[in-house]
């Protein structure tokens, strides 16, 4: 089922209940328009370059090797590449909130259009969008998975299909506060693809020779895409890689 259709009427209830306002910084904003306002829009922080071709991000010299990114040297090889459409800084960093915890569900439509020309560059051609999955007690708590809703953002925006081809088959641990190295051992084996998901493959050739592109709201350390991206890779299918609405930036050592 498209979640954004139901979205987008609840969005148009909401606005002749209450006075629609920018996520961001609480100015009003036009009934029908999504709740960020022109202002913010335009100071939503870009990556800056040069951008390393693998991450994504602002290259990161490695002064053993110069040809190498400090950034993503360390990602597990599965994870090929990654594209984010901004940093996770203010005002972007108000919007992931807004969406991811403050129930903003209407956000998902101007933020998938947004990551639109991202996903293109990344897959270079049409991709089958697959959304990085909540935990099941995280999806009853919330109620709806921002990635998934990102994903069927995009999948409108580029006329790509879009499906939950993944679940997490074990609890993890918060990530918020860890590290590099505890990020990759909490997501370590804990996705799978879905059996649904392979049935469908089986039997409709369109998708199968589709390269799959994963969808999530924030890219950290690349741990949990490349979790993910392992787990797309065991079945024999081809993961291009991640694109996501923000980019954490590295943590600075000392600082």
């Amino acid at each position: 089922m498209n979640a954004i259709r139901p979205l987008r009427l609840a969005g148009a209830v909401f606005d002749v209940l209450l006075p629609p306002v920018c996520a961001a910084c609480g100015v009003t904003v036009e009934p029908g328009r999504p709740p960020v306002c022109g202002a913010c829009e335009a100071r939503l922080p870009r990556i800056p370059f040069p951008r390393c071709p693998r991450c994504g991000f602002t290259r990161l010299a490695d002064l053993s090797s110069p040809d190498r990114c400090g950034e993503c040297e360390a990602w597990p090889e599965q994870l090929h590449r990654a594209e984010s459409a901004f940093l996770h800084e203010p005002p972007a960093e108000a919007l992931v909130h807004g969406l991811k915890y403050r129930g903003w569900t209407s956000l998902a439509t101007r933020m998938g259009a947004l990551m639109a020309p991202v996903a293109r560059r990344l897959a270079r051609g049409p991709a089958l969008l697959v959304p990085v999955p909540l935990a099941p007690s995280r999806m009853r708590e919330r109620g709806y998975n921002q990635a998934g809703l990102l994903a069927e953002a995009l999948a409108h925006e580029l006329a790509w299909p879009s499906r939950p081809a993944l679940s997490r088959g074990r609890q993890l641990r918060r990530q918020v506060s860890s590290g590099r190295a505890d990020r990759a051992r909490n997501v370590q084996g804990a996705f799978r693809v879905t059996p649904s998901f392979l049935s469908e493959l089986s039997t409709t050739r369109e998708l199968a020779d589709l390269p799959i592109v994963l969808v999530d709201d924030v890219v950290t350390t690349g741990a949990t895409a490349a979790a993910c991206a392992a787990s797309v890779e065991a079945m024999g299918l081809s993961c291009v890689g991640v694109v996501s609405f923000a980019r954490t930036p590295p943590r600075v050592p000392g600082v």
